[in-house]
């Protein structure tokens, strides 16, 4: 990602963990200057039955656009009540990920918050979950934010140093946080006991880069089993309110899904996660749309 924050979206469906995520993202507006992006998206379902009789179609989607360009309305004036930045309201009609990928394209996106419902199990975690799918898909690094975090600051940034990948943008943007929010960083390596690449080394390179940098920061380093329950462990112990992770923090997203890496972290926290992308990640395959619905059989989802 840029080292720098200058434009924050959030998707908007109403609901309360995305006012709590959009809350959050105004506060981090105001301290990195950036604009503040309001994304709903209203899809063009057109529900159909078996002999081709549209149920639901232009008229309820018309009803739908003006309600939610209404309500966004109303959030934005609220906003500018109580904070000085610059807000932009967009409703689109397309899946959430290309509705969020055209605009790290078009409004040069750095990071998406969205809410999240807290604890979950693997079937909502994988198959239920946008806030998921967003991780996996968006084009630029993502903020997870649970619905029951309330703070506005992140005042001690939790570091967790267990891949080599995208380290440099990692370092620079704990910096970065923690001097937003008057914070320090709580550099964490953590590495396998029986593990292939020696993260020690890589550990001790980004302590010397911290103290050339004049970072506030406290560091140790652990070997375990168990990666993640030390990363919670240590967010709890030392009363961290932010997690810096890479989408690399797995080998693959295999293994991720095998290890349930992210899982651990969600299921045994209550803090916002910080997933850092270094460069864009082409979509190869894009959602299909889904434009119709057989109303006799049951809807996905």
């Amino acid at each position: 990602m840029r080292t720098q924050i200058k434009n924050i979206l959030v998707p908007i469906d109403f609901s309360e963990k995305s006012k709590n995520a959009m809350n959050l993202a105004a506060q981090m507006a105001i301290r990195h200057e950036a604009k503040l992006i309001l994304l709903h998206i209203c899809p063009t379902f057109n529900l159909i039955d078996r002999t081709g009789k549209q149920v639901i179609g232009a008229e309820t989607l018309q009803e739908n656009l003006t309600n939610a360009e209404e309500e966004l309305d109303e959030l934005k004036v609220d906003l500018q009540i109580d904070h000085n930045i610059s807000i932009q309201t967009i409703i689109k009609t397309e899946n959430i990920i290309d509705g969020i990928n055209e605009l790290v394209q078009t409004e040069n996106v750095d990071l998406v918050v969205i809410g999240t419902g807290g604890k979950q199990n693997l079937k909502q975690l994988f198959l239920g979950s946008n806030s998921y799918n967003v991780l996996l898909n968006a084009d630029c690094s993502v903020l997870l934010v649970p619905e029951t975090f309330n703070q506005t600051f992140f005042k001690k940034i939790l570091f967790p140093v267990r891949v080599k990948s995208e380290l440099l943008e990692k370092t620079d943007l704990s910096i970065l946080l923690a001097n937003k929010n008057d914070g320090d960083i709580n550099l964490l390596g953590v590495e396998n006991v029986n593990a292939l690449q020696n993260i020690k080394e890589t550990f001790n390179q980004i302590e010397r880069n911290l103290q050339l940098k004049a970072a506030s920061f406290f560091s140790e380093f652990k070997s375990s089993d168990d990666n993640a329950k030390i990363i919670a462990t240590a967010t709890k112990e030392n009363d961290c309110v932010l997690i810096l992770l890479s989408d690399q923090d797995e080998d693959s997203w295999k293994s991720f899904m095998a290890d349930n890496f992210f899982k651990k972290i969600i299921n045994e926290t209550n803090v916002p996660l910080f997933i850092v992308k270094s460069h864009l990640k082409k979509i190869n395959n894009k959602s299909e749309r889904i434009t119709s619905y057989d109303v006799s059989l049951p809807i996905p989802g």
